[in-house]
């Protein structure tokens, strides 16, 4: 429970620092900018989006709030994230071209499937809590009613009623 915490408050911390180390990896490796230089330039404004987006995602999930702890996918898919974007950064210093490129491209895939992992963990979060939500209602779900939007009285706005079947 501790390390699942731990990450939780690291991560807001990592959105600051993973995209300034690429950063400054990149000024302090050269100088000057070239041609080849643009996408590793680019690479840390891309980080810093994915990364407050996963940020939102996995803070929008209920649990996560609840707990202050994410769940051990999201420290495994984190783990291997940050370590990605370090030796990104390390390979940028040492201005290792091969290194770079694969890094950069291992990032963007690690990148891709941690951003999917928080996107399906919040898609099966909400839906237990909504099929939780609709089995409090009479103890089975609503999906075989009768389903209408009609005012109360005139002056409000339809309304959804759920009969049940007859």
């Amino acid at each position: 429970m501790w390390l699942r915490r731990t990450y939780y408050y690291a991560q807001p911390l990592a959105l600051v620092a993973l995209p300034l180390w690429i950063m400054i990896a990149s000024i302090i490796a050269r100088p000057g900018l070239g041609a080849a230089d643009i996408l590793t330039f680019l690479a840390w404004p891309a980080l810093a989006v994915s990364m407050l987006l996963v940020l939102l995602l996995t803070r929008a999930r209920g649990a996560v709030r609840g707990t202050r702890s994410l769940s051990w996918p999201d420290v495994a898919g984190l783990s291997l994230w940050f370590a990605t974007a370090i030796s990104f950064g390390v390979f940028i210093v040492q201005s290792s071209r091969v290194g770079t490129g694969t890094t950069g491209g291992l990032l963007l895939l690690v990148s891709l499937a941690v951003t999917a992992s928080a996107i399906a963990q919040l898609v099966a979060a909400a839906r237990r809590r909504v099929e939780t939500v609709l089995a409090a209602f009479d103890g089975t779900p609503i999906a075989a009613g009768h389903f209408e939007a009609t005012p109360v009285s005139r002056d409000d706005s339809p309304v959804i009623r759920i009969d049940p079947k007859s």
